[in-house]
């Protein structure tokens, strides 16, 4: 099955203050983490950045990842999900990654991808609990396609529960991302 995991990486971090995708965590900007995750897992790997970012760009080409240029990010999350599922077309499934999930691990973006195999829509959860990244089958790239603004898939996972399946990972980072830089007190 062709595909990958496709990282929505185009926001504006307007919570964190700064470009959080360039945050250091562990001595490695926070989107390195993510990127790094989804290629251990041997996945083809396509990174949403917006308009005019040529040196985040750059920074990216030493990683075996596709920057998507997202002329519409400054819409939202649903609009660069749209635009990025559009650059997708020549994938049977994909995961969506949220470029600040840094601890997901390798094991689960494979097992996710694993999933959709069989499955045309899969989340993953740990006790129960479900978690990022979803993957689709490309039957639902259309409808991704319609989002817009801050809507992103969200709205999909509640109108087709029926063929969605939760697939138990065990692992907590699914769960964790960063919205906000932490502080003395935070624990990481």
């Amino acid at each position: 099955m062709k595909g990958g995991a496709l990282v929505l990486a185009a926001g504006s971090s307007r919570r964190f203050g700064s470009d959080k995708r360039c945050y250091l965590l562990d001595g490695e900007p926070l989107l390195a983490h993510c990127l790094r995750a989804a290629t251990e897992a041997e996945l083809t790997v396509r990174v949403c950045c917006a308009p005019g970012e040529t040196s985040l760009m750059q920074s990216l080409a030493p990683m075996p990842c596709e920057a998507i240029e997202c002329n519409e990010s400054d819409r939202g999350m649903g609009a660069t999900l749209a635009q990025g599922i559009a650059a997708c077309a020549d994938w049977d499934a994909l995961l969506v990654v949220l470029g600040d999930m840094a601890w997901v691990r390798p094991a689960t973006y494979r097992t996710m991808f694993s999933a959709l195999a069989s499955a045309e829509i899969a989340q993953p959860c740990t006790g129960g609990r479900p978690g990022q990244p979803v993957g689709f089958r490309a039957s639902f790239y259309p409808e991704l396609m319609q989002l817009h603004a801050d809507t992103g898939g969200r709205e999909l996972l509640q109108k087709y529960r029926d063929v969605l399946v939760s697939v138990e990972v065990g692992d907590p980072g699914i769960h964790r991302d960063l919205d906000r830089p932490p502080t003395a007190n935070s624990v990481q």
